[in-house]
């Protein structure tokens, strides 16, 4: 595998699902993370050189074009770029709808648009969600989706997204509905990407985490054991049964696979919207 010995690259990597994959991946080669905090990157790299990673880290707000590009010339001092892992992202609870398009969609952009060049053969996985399922995209949604570079994204996706009236339950607020949207988004685009990065023998693809216990669940003002009894094994998933699957369909036998969203939520979408056999 090309990665193999090649710089593993995580950004939102100083916490939760994004910091289990870059212990993960050091198994790989070294490694480098990313993140906007000074003081959680310095914490992130204690604990991946303890768990014996070679690991590197440099500040990176992915939500700004220029932020990725020093980090990713950054990471080119270091050696040849194996694979890229995009786990940075914000929730929809205290957070304005422009930040949750700035970080979780314009960051996804950013991110692939950045380190393409440098992926020969290599890797990219990104974080999507199980709630992106429950955002069916209107041809207004789709029409901005495919001009993702575009500078009036964010203003053009807010007039579509008001316009569409996306049904959404009851008890959240508008802020669901961007966050729903923007991780849909991030399926889509994450897909449009499958022949771009084929002809250069490089894979792309993306994981949908239902309910896993990171920062960002337990710092949310949801009811979290109705989330926990909403799954199949009525509990939250682990960072590091995250890392594990995406550790391994990154590495040596899954050539194939490319172009997709990996569903990992402990059946919350199954039980959502199929009856259930007894």
């Amino acid at each position: 595998m090309a990665l193999i010995g090649k710089l593993q690259i995580v950004t939102g990597g100083t916490s939760g699902m994004g910091l289990a994959n870059a212990i993960g991946l050091g198994a790989y080669g070294p490694v480098l993370v990313g993140g906007r905090s000074e003081k959680r990157l310095e914490g992130a790299l204690e604990q991946l050189k303890a768990a014996g990673v070679e690991a590197y880290g440099k500040t990176c707000d992915v939500s700004d074009a220029g932020s990725v590009e020093e980090f990713a010339q950054y990471a080119r001092t270091i050696g040849d770029i194996g694979s890229v892992v995009n786990a940075a992202g914000v929730d929809w609870e205290g957070v304005t709808p422009d930040m949750i398009i700035d970080v979780n969609m314009k960051g996804v952009v950013n991110t692939t648009e950045t380190f393409f060049p440098y992926l020969d053969e290599g890797v990219m996985v990104h974080y999507s969600s199980i709630t992106g399922y429950f955002y069916t995209p209107f041809a207004e949604d789709l029409a901005v989706w495919n001009d993702p570079t575009a500078e009036d994204f964010r203003e053009r996706w807010k007039a579509a997204v008001a316009a569409g009236k996306h049904p959404k339950p009851s008890f959240l607020d508008d802020g669901y509905t961007y966050y729903a949207g923007s991780k849909r988004f991030v399926m889509y685009y994450t897909m449009a990407n499958t022949v771009r990065f084929g002809k250069k023998g490089a894979r792309i693809f993306s994981i949908a985490p239902g309910s896993f216990d990171t920062p960002m669940l337990q710092g949310g003002s949801t009811d979290k054991a109705s989330i926990a009894e909403g799954t199949a094994f009525k509990r939250f998933g682990t960072p590091e049964e995250m890392a594990d699957l995406v550790v391994k369909l990154m590495g040596p036998g899954h050539d194939y696979l490319t172009g997709c969203d990996i569903i990992m939520d402990g059946g919350k979408y199954a039980m959502s919207v199929v009856k259930q056999l007894d």
